[in-house]
């Protein structure tokens, strides 16, 4: 329906609900008008049938001129409940105004478009009423000073159409509440706007139109979201005077306008639902939505292994529910994109998301890093900032914050700093891993293999022979289908643990590992290569790959006896395992492949998917050792939500050597060996069926 077609008929409704007759033009000159009132003034009439805010037909059936409409989410906040409710504070005054897109960036200070100089040098304190001194604020979409409209501001002048905010702040900085506030401008302005439906031919007049609160339960979603945004509502006099106008119509027209409930609240004039949600996959799914809010999604479940969905579960993990709510804002931001066009200053229909982060893989903080790179800058609103630098009434040193640092401060930083780890309770710190231990060669690299469809297996180059004998620890996860050699030997010269191998074959292509074939490209040939005398897996499913290997590298006589050259054993680390491979590396007795400074660096200090780290396995050793997190006292780490450590626990396994058995035989064979270096010719290995 073009403008004009939309303008007729809704006047033709105009003088329906007047119960004017309408009049056809008759041949002739004798055209006569029927009886009116001496006062009645069409083109007064049809004057006040256009919003002068929007340009488009009022409701006449339902009248709302006596109500006043937002120009801006600070008119919002200041004049329409501002007697109701408090103001915002400043940065959320500045978020609320960058996320609805109400800035002129041409008229305004263009230090306070940016929210780090904002932060820095603004007060926190500073009254919100007095942002106008560096921001120029849209009435009704357009500059009050240079008169650009809001479409030409996006396509010419930068300002950022949003679709989404990612608000990641401490805790107790008025979150949830200020996305209520966000949720209740947006409704306001869907009350004074008209029908969606009636101004496009992208949904029916029947699509009933949803705003979903949601969080990790039902209970949760209606006290920390659905809470604040009804009684943002029942408490402010616009909204009450609102809701008796259409009583009003209801009675006059004897049918019911909307409904509200504690558990929704309906506009059947507007074909408008909003109500809270638990995190039920049925229920996220299906709707078309003009507004959706997520709380607390850094806490949400990550999905399992590379799946977005779970479709075993009813419970959405973190992927799922955004992705859900996302696509179900699609319909109504394509329409609104098609008005900006046209110079309609459409609602936006948003995603809010308020949480304190979790760990750095977590949701949240992936959106926060997409909010900052390619389309999702000018998309995707993301703010991180701790508790003090947005509520002004609660500083770093307040005592309950400066107590919590005290008590722990990976904790404390993560909940009112909003600064969080890579992995909640992590395992290892990253002080008790010097830079200093990353100094040997790895003796060995793999290449891949790619000759058998669908398979995966790798070849090794050997840089050089360790000195002294070595054990070898594999793990080998058929579950997750990946593998890991590490080796090891203990200088009995310089009294240090050298970690001189370190192997990972990642999956990858769509590829599974070819088992068999690792064995005899990678596992035989190193033990062969490093002189393994014992080979330790943690894993039940490597007794086979053990017992071969047991057989293939054969036997050697040691003081007249003749005993397997490689004992192969599985075991299963034990927590105290785990607690002295941390000692070692404190105290620097162990060391390991070389890493070089700035990958060091770089794992420190990004956050990095592990799968970019094909091919690095120190790299990706590393990241592990600081990733594990720790699962309680006495109990073994696990890894943390979205990374592995199939590298770290086979390097556990190497601290097996310092047990006086295994001592003994490294102790043994290394006589062997030189014994073995001074004969002539090299030693043998005896293969499984030799005599």
């Amino acid at each position: 329906m073009t403008k004009r077609e939309g303008f007729d008929k809704r006047l033709s409704d105009l003088f329906g609900a007047l119960q004017v007759p309408h009049i056809q033009p008759q041949e002739g000159p004798s055209l006569t008008l029927p009886d009116r009132p001496d006062d009645f003034d069409i083109v007064a009439l049809m004057k006040e049938s256009e919003d002068p805010d929007t340009g488009l037909i009022r409701d006449l059936k339902i009248d709302d001129r006596d109500l006043p409409r937002a120009s801006s989410y600070y008119d919002y906040a200041f004049n329409i409940i501002g007697k109701d409710a408090h103001p915002p504070w400043f940065i959320q005054m500045w978020i609320g105004l960058m996320l609805f897109g109400e800035v002129c960036p041409c008229c305004s200070n263009k230090k306070w478009l940016s929210l780090e100089w904002v932060v820095d040098n603004v007060p926190v304190d500073k009254p919100s009423r007095e942002i106008k001194e560096g921001l120029k604020i849209l009435r009704h979409g357009v500059c009050p000073k240079c008169k650009r409209a809001k479409w030409d501001l996006i396509q010419n002048h930068g300002l950022n159409n949003f679709i989404e905010l990612v608000n990641v702040l401490g805790q107790r900085s008025g979150k949830s509440s200020t996305a209520a506030s966000y949720a209740g401008y947006a409704s306001h302005c869907l009350m004074k706007f008209p029908r969606l439906a009636d101004l496009t031919s992208a949904m029916q007049k029947s699509t009933e139109l949803t705003g979903t609160f949601v969080s990790l339960t039902y209970n949760k979603a209606a006290s920390l979201l659905w809470t604040p945004y009804i009684n943002g509502i029942n408490e402010s006099t616009w909204w009450n005077e609102y809701h008796r106008m259409l009583d009003f119509h209801s009675e006059k027209y004897g049918m019911e306008l909307y409904r509200k409930k504690d558990e929704f609240i309906k506009w059947y004039h507007k074909g408008i639902k909003f109500y809270p949600s638990g995190p039920k996959s049925s229920t996220l799914r299906g709707d078309t939505r003009v507004l959706a809010a997520i709380d607390e999604l850094g806490l949400f479940p990550l999905p399992k292994g590379d799946a977005e969905e779970d479709e075993q579960s009813e419970r959405a993990n973190a992927d799922e529910a955004h992705k859900s709510l996302t696509r179900s804002l699609t319909t109504v931001q394509g329409v609104q994109l098609s008005l900006l066009k046209k110079g309609i200053n459409c609602p936006p229909a948003l995603m809010l998301g308020v949480s304190s982060p979790y760990s750095i893989k977590d949701k949240v903080m992936r959106l926060l890093e997409d909010s900052r790179v390619g389309a999702g800058k000018k998309y995707i609103l993301g703010i991180q900032l701790p508790t003090w630098k947005v509520n002004p009434n609660l500083g770093r040193d307040t005592p309950t914050i400066a107590l919590a640092y005290e008590q722990n401060y990976e904790k404390a930083d993560r909940d009112y700093g909003a600064n969080p780890p890579r992995v909640h309770q992590t395992f290892i710190k990253p002080g008790q891993v010097p830079f200093a231990i990353f100094k040997t060669k790895n003796s060995h690299e793999i290449q891949y293999q790619y000759d058998k469809p669908g398979l995966l297996y790798a070849k090794v180059i050997q840089h050089y022979t360790p000195k002294y004998p070595s054990i070898v620890c594999l793990d080998a996860g058929h579950a997750n289908n990946s593998f890991t050699l590490v080796g090891g030997h203990f200088d009995f010269q310089r009294q240090k643990t050298v970690v001189s191998t370190v192997l990972e074959i990642m999956t990858h292509d769509g590829r599974r590992i070819d088992f068999n074939s690792v064995y005899l490209n990678v596992i035989l040939p190193v033990c062969k290569q490093i002189n393994a005398v014992a080979l330790l897996a943690d894993q039940w499913q490597s007794l086979d790959l053990l017992s071969r290997a047991r057989a293939d590298l054969g036997t050697a006589m040691i003081n007249g006896k003749e005993e397997p050259r490689c004992l192969a054993k599985q075991y299963s680390s034990r927590r105290k395992d785990f607690d002295t491979l941390v000692s070692m590396m404190e105290n620097e007795s162990l060391e390991l492949p070389f890493l070089s400074r700035q990958d060091y660096d770089d794992v420190l200090s990004s956050a990095i998917e592990y799968r970019t780290l094909n091919g690095q396995p120190m790299k990706h050793l590393f990241l592990q050792i600081l990733t594990v997190a720790d699962d309680g006292p006495n109990k073994c780490p696990i890894k943390g939500a979205g990374f592995t450590d199939d590298i770290f626990r086979a390097l556990v396994l190497i601290t097996k050597m310092h047990e006086e058995k295994v001592l003994d035989r490294l102790k043994k064979f290394d006589v062997l060996a030189a014994k073995e270096v001074r004969a002539m010719p090299a030693p043998v290995f005896a293969k499984r069926g030799w005599a």
